[in-house]
């Protein structure tokens, strides 16, 4: 069974997602995008599962120590974008849910992540 917390308006579950009360669309991967995050000063590979103007799901190959990441923050890296810092909102083994502030890097990994994980052919089709 998921364990779940309060954060504001939002419900957060860990590891599997109930229900949840999302204040911006969010966007599922037609595609893979890989970002570099850095926890805790060593760099994990990941795909972005799913994003959002808020947030994303970050999937990682394989599980992350334990206790990494515990100051909360993950500083995510993509070849286009200027890296930006990002707060942890839920962990799972092998996944991470991050939230994005509004800065002018944030918003920049969010337009690239948009662009490279959704296939725009098949959204204008439905």
């Amino acid at each position: 069974m998921a364990q779940t917390a309060t954060a504001g308006s939002r419900s957060v579950v860990s590891a599997t997602r109930v229900h949840e009360h999302r204040e911006w669309p969010r966007y599922s991967a037609d595609r893979v995008l890989t970002l570099s995050a850095s926890l805790d000063g060593k760099a994990y590979l990941c795909t972005v599962a799913d994003v959002s103007l808020g947030g994303a799901r970050l999937i990682f190959e394989e599980d992350l120590p334990t206790g990494t990441g515990s100051d909360g923050r993950v500083e995510l890296q993509h070849p286009e974008a200027e890296p930006v810092i990002c707060e942890t909102i839920w962990r799972a083994p092998r996944e991470l849910g991050i939230q994005f502030d509004f800065s002018e890097e944030s918003l920049g990994l969010i337009s690239i992540c948009v662009r490279n994980i959704v296939d725009h052919d098949a959204q204008a089709d439905t």
